[in-house]
């Protein structure tokens, strides 16, 4: 039993140091390469010109054999450097000098120390304002904080900057700093070799930091592998955008961009009686991209690929990529990958976002992707007064539904822009046939006429019916050709039936029928919740090679629910027109008769 003198002296504090060390480890970086990402803002908030990361491999006994694994990472950088005071703090938790400082890519205080022992259990930093000579040093040691044999960062101590890491440097500036990780964890990092992770690092950085390395203010060099034999590349540009050329990717899109500029938005918005912009821009794949892949699914292209891993809303805050925000996309279809949005916001607005103090997420606006603002509503409220409310509330959700909505808007739009353009290429020249349900439609339709013809159904179609025509033709994104082939064979009567997926005015309206003289089109709505659900369920952009069987059932289970739910919204309209209900009856089963006869191969008609 312990006595009063013993509880005393015990540790009261409310977080135990070596339990916080650990809880502090476990902070949520999803790699290696976001750690490193945390040190490259530090060294772009010091004004570093240049920043090269080093990863140093040793051969390793593992089990019976000897492999080559990381044991050392160093970030080097040719910034500002650090007084002793300032290197104190910038390896305290939470603190630093750039607290609430809302004027570039820092201000939370935990990048430094969190970053490095999420990886390592153990970091150093040399950093100098007068030649390397005369560097400070100091360091944190995840076990002897955990053995409490030490309660405070060390004191900075005089310490020139180390032969070893100087012979792998590029150089050293007059000013700078060097971080080194140390006791890596094997369980902690992610790649365990220095080829992996520099290129995925390398992958990374080219799109968080993509601004500062297309205007030339940062240069970030990667060294790796064993000493004496390291090897050197530096960060490409990564842009999820595409409006920049990228030296990773083949001809031409290595000098001109892969996608074109579609639109710029800019969204207001006013906390605490201020306004702040939020800019939104949009890009979408140039038709180049099908061109070059000719016959191909252009998804199978090294370009296709890429940008297969640059799905998703890119969110900037202070010219920094936060994260790539994939929860606006639709998981399984892959034109996902053919847009871009970027969203930026400046760093006043980190609470409205929900800004993580990590820097890899904004949780407020990525809730805001798979939120109906009718969810919220009370009552009959309108969106108007549902952000009003909320922001009355204080929730940061009112103040951002607006510009959720907007990007939701858009990128449907792009999405139809997509699926128009993929039809464009791919389907022109072989509409009918190869699957196309018009020619077995216009059979059925030929062997109708012999016995129920349409009134005034021999009549051609006027001048005015064929322009119109063409152009619910180009609308569908049929080729030229095509279209043409299409339009003499109405003309010539041959086509009886033709089916057009088109825009129209309203959302409530799933299909209308329009007459061209003996000739007819029956026109999809695209804008119908059903249009994508039923009728486009596998589209002609699709790359079915790259869907699981899993997502290709998700697709036919979400079609045939679809279905069924669009008879009973049928039935409803029967159920509430009681007087009507014979008319209805008639009509369902004339239809139904119809029906069968069209899809059945030997179907006929009840005497």
């Amino acid at each position: 039993m312990n006595t009063e003198t013993e509880i005393d002296q015990e540790d009261a504090s409310f977080i135990p140091p070596d339990l916080a060390i650990q809880a502090m480890r476990d902070n949520g970086y999803k790699n290696t390469a976001y750690a490193l990402a945390e040190l490259i803002d530090n060294s772009v908030q010091a004004n570093a010109k240049s920043i090269e990361i080093i990863c140093i491999e040793e051969v390793q006994q593992i089990k019976e054999r000897q492999r080559k694994r990381l044991s050392r990472i160093a970030v080097l950088d040719d910034g500002d450097g650090m007084s002793g005071p300032v290197l104190r703090k910038a390896l305290q938790f939470g603190n630093g000098t750039r607290l609430n400082d809302r004027s570039g890519i820092g201000r939370f205080g935990m990048g430094l120390p969190n970053a490095s022992i999420s990886q390592a259990a153990r970091v150093d930093v040399w950093t100098w304002q007068n030649g390397p000579d005369n560097a400070l040093h100091s360091f944190l040691d995840v076990d002897e904080i955990r053995r409490r044999q030490r309660r405070e960062v060390p004191a900075p101590q005089p310490s020139p900057v180390p032969a070893e890491w100087r012979n792998r440097a590029e150089g050293l500036g007059s000013s700078g700093t060097l971080v080194v990780w140390s006791k890596l964890g094997a369980d902690r990092m992610t790649w365990k070799g220095a080829k992996a992770t520099l290129r995925n690092t390398g992958w990374l950085l080219g799109r968080i930091h993509r601004r500062f390395i297309h205007d030339k203010s940062l240069n970030i060099n990667l060294v790796g592998g064993e000493d004496g034999a390291l090897e050197k590349s530096h960060v490409t540009i990564n842009d999820p955008m595409y409006l920049l050329p990228a030296p990773t990717l083949p001809a031409p899109f290595n000098s001109e961009p892969m996608f074109e500029h579609v639109l710029d938005e800019p969204i207001s918005v006013e906390v605490n009686g201020k306004v702040f912009e939020v800019r939104t821009s949009y890009s979408v794949a140039k038709q180049t991209t099908l061109e070059l892949a000719g016959t191909a699914n252009r998804g199978d292209t090294k370009y296709g690929k890429d940008a297969a891993e640059n799905i998703g809303v890119s969110v900037m805050r202070a010219g920094r990529e936060l994260m790539l925000d994939r929860s606006w996309t639709i998981q399984y279809d892959p034109r996902d990958r053919w847009w871009g949005c970027e969203v930026e916001f400046p760093a006043d607005l980190d609470e409205i976002f929900g800004v993580t103090n990590n820097k890899q997420a904004a949780t407020v606006f990525n809730e805001l992707s798979a939120l109906d603002w009718r969810e919220l509503a009370e009552g009959e409220e309108t969106l108007p007064e549902v952000i009003m409310r909320l922001c009355e509330e204080g929730d940061p959700k009112g103040v951002l539904l607006h510009l959720s909505e907007a990007i939701k808007r858009n990128l449907r739009a792009l999405r139809e822009k997509i699926k128009v353009q993929g039809k464009g290429s791919r389907r022109a020249g072989k509409r009918h046939g190869d699957g196309d349900p018009t020619e077995d439609t216009n059979e059925k339709w030929k062997e109708r006429d012999k016995t129920h013809p349409i009134p005034d159904g021999e009549q051609p179609p006027t001048p005015e019916d064929v322009e119109d025509i063409s152009e619910d033709l180009k609308e569908d994104g049929i080729g030229e050709q095509a279209a043409d082939e299409i339009v003499a064979r109405i003309v010539s009567g041959d086509l009886k039936v033709l089916f057009i997926d088109k825009t129209l005015g309203s959302s409530g309206e799933l299909f209308t029928v329009v007459s061209r003289g003996h000739a007819t089109e029956v026109v999809f709505n695209r804008r119908h919740p059903a249009f994508e659900m039923i009728f486009d369920t596998v589209s002609a952009d699709d790359d079915l090679d790259s869907l699981s069987s899993t997502e290709l059932q998700d697709r036919l289970l979400k079609a045939s629910r679809a279905v069924r739910v669009m008879f009973a919204a049928w039935a409803r309209m029967e159920r509430e027109d009681p007087p009507n209900l014979s008319r209805y009856e008639r009509v369902r089963e004339a239809w139904g008769k119809l029906a069968r006869d069209f899809l059945e191969p030997g179907g006929g008609e009840d005497a």
